[in-house]
């Protein structure tokens, strides 16, 4: 017997995707009683024909016959399942408790080694409670936010899995988040997400895993520095002075961890600046989109998932793209400094909210950036995007987010009334977005919009802009060698913050990669 993976099959939507076994044998142009098993592979929806949308599933199936329209498939390794536990009493600090965190921690851990983990923010269901009363007019904690706790920022987004990567070690990735308590759905999903409601479980039952290993969390603490000696990490610094030795540190910090980009920075640390994005959050109505993707025959039919889509425009002098699309979502505060404002996207497992949105982003570059007058220095990129932050605070004061209809921001006037009800907890203000990015920035979003009308209609002509998306990725790259250290020995920059990674699958990637670097010092 062999496995082989099939070219994708149309599926009609009220076909049970796993009831094929004819339709696979008719493909791979054999017997149905020569397949042994067969089990989904990938599903995604084809709604390019509105009269006729459809799923289209790809299978692994089993069998003794060489088939027509397949091609060998060997399922990847699961390298946590293997993780074998290696001589040794070496010691590492994890800072950060992200996906690049928690997925290092868990491998490390696995392979016998003593690990303390620390974490700026809480624990997930204190952080939960935080987030939820800042989001309901309470005090901001600029420690414990969408930003900082367990989890990491994509905690509080969409739990979106899709990633650019093509890495073996994604296949370790899905199904170590299955076992945690993601939905299966995740394993076979073209676009998998898991959704914040469900992600802050997924978290804690990767914190109790971890835990049950031997590892420690040190949550609500702060590393203020490091301790390096003749070259070589051997600590870190936590508030209130307190010294924490190890071997190694795996720094996982996240992308908004301006004050240890700083602390790097000023100790020799190999920080140079990476480019990114910023823009402002998108929100349409969730039925226009359905309707816009899947047309009105099928706009709500019950077994669609509420719609997404994905949409680029490169312009002359900068490139705009939609980014971390939230079908079904709301628009979040996820600022993590006091007296600034900005906007992510958050969506439940359901996806079942009134409006769906995104971020309409142009790319920055570090010319883009000294060109603004900030500078060209490795850290030029965290101040303009915090320039930007508070700017948005004081268009409209008290964490309330500067908001403008799509319409009025094309024709640079502020907006009387807003065409939907914008999402943002914690209320909007009217504003004119234009006086808060430079003119280029802006005219590179008019551009873009006037481009997705076109392959949206209504897209650029409907809805509001919130501001400011400005986390879209790290503004710094912490430099490392082929060992995945930088320039300090036993320092090892894991992940988004790090400037190697985006988004949660990226992230855990990167953190294994890096854990089993450091396992193999000591094989």
């Amino acid at each position: 017997m062999a496995f082989y993976l099939t070219k994708p099959i149309k599926i009609p939507l009220e076909q049970d995707v796993g009831d094929v076994r004819q339709k696979l044998a008719n493909l791979l142009k054999i017997k149905a009683e020569q397949i042994a098993s067969f089990h989904l592979h990938k599903q995604s929806v084809d709604a390019r024909n509105k009269s006729d949308v459809h799923f289209v599933c790809s299978y692994v199936v089993e069998t003794s016959r060489k088939p027509h329209n397949a091609t060998a498939y060997e399922q990847p390794q699961d390298v946590l399942q293997q993780a074998t536990k290696l001589q040794t009493e070496a010691s590492c600090v994890v800072v950060g408790a992200g996906p690049a965190g928690l997925f290092a921690a868990l491998y490390l851990v696995k392979c016998g080694m003593r690990v303390t983990v620390v974490e700026r923010g809480s624990d997930v269901s204190e952080r939960k409670a935080k987030v939820d009363d800042y989001f309901n007019g309470g005090q901001f904690d600029e420690n414990c936010n969408v930003q900082f706790g367990l989890g990491g920022a994509g905690t509080f987004s969409d739990g979106k899995l899709t990633t650019g990567i093509s890495s073996p070690l994604t296949y370790t990735v899905f199904q170590q988040l299955v076992r945690s308590g993601a939905p299966r759905e995740i394993l076979t999903d073209a676009l998998p997400h898991v959704g914040t409601d469900k992600l802050v479980n997924v978290v804690a039952n990767l914190r109790d895993e971890i835990i049950g290993y031997g590892g420690k969390f040190l949550f609500d603490r702060t590393v203020t520095d490091f301790i390096f000696e003749y070259g070589v990490a051997k600590g870190v610094v936590l508030d209130g002075n307190e010294r924490l030795f190890a071997d190694s540190v795996l720094l996982a910090c996240g992308h908004s961890a301006r004050d240890l980009f700083s602390c790097l920075n000023r100790r020799g640390v190999d920080v140079t600046f990476k480019p990114f994005a910023v823009g402002l959050r998108i929100e349409h109505s969730r039925e226009f989109i359905n309707e816009a993707q899947y047309g009105k025959l099928f706009a709500t039919h019950k077994d669609l998932p509420s719609a997404s889509y994905k949409l680029a425009y490169n312009g002359a002098m900068h490139s705009c793209y939609s980014f971390c699309m939230c079908p079904g979502g709301v628009v979040v505060a996820a600022n993590s400094e006091r007296d600034t404002v900005v906007v992510n996207g958050m969506s439940n497992y359901l996806r079942n909210a009134q409006n769906s949105n995104s971020a309409i982003v142009v790319n920055v570059t570090a010319e883009d950036v000294a060109k603004f007058g900030y500078g060209t220095d490795a850290l030029s990129g965290v101040r303009f995007q915090q320039d930007m932050e508070r700017k948005a605070y004081l268009f409209a004061g008290d964490y309330v987010a500067p908001c403008q209809n799509v319409t009025d921001f094309i024709a640079n006037r502020v907006s009387g009334k807003f065409d939907l009800t914008p999402s943002y907890p914690r209320g909007v203000k009217s504003v004119n977005l234009r006086e808060l990015l430079p003119a280029e920035i802006c005219d590179t979003i008019c551009q873009a919009l006037e481009v997705f009308e076109g392959k949206i209609k209504g897209f650029g002509s409907s809805g509001v802009l919130t501001g400011v998306e400005s986390r879209t990725s790290s503004p710094v790259r912490i430099v490392r060698d082929a060992t995945f250290q930088s320039n300090v020995r036993g320092l090892y920059p894991t992940g988004e913050g790090a400037g190697y990674a985006g988004g949660i699958v990226s992230s855990a990637v990167d953190g294994l990669k890096v854990a089993m670097a450091i396992c193999k010092a000591y094989e």
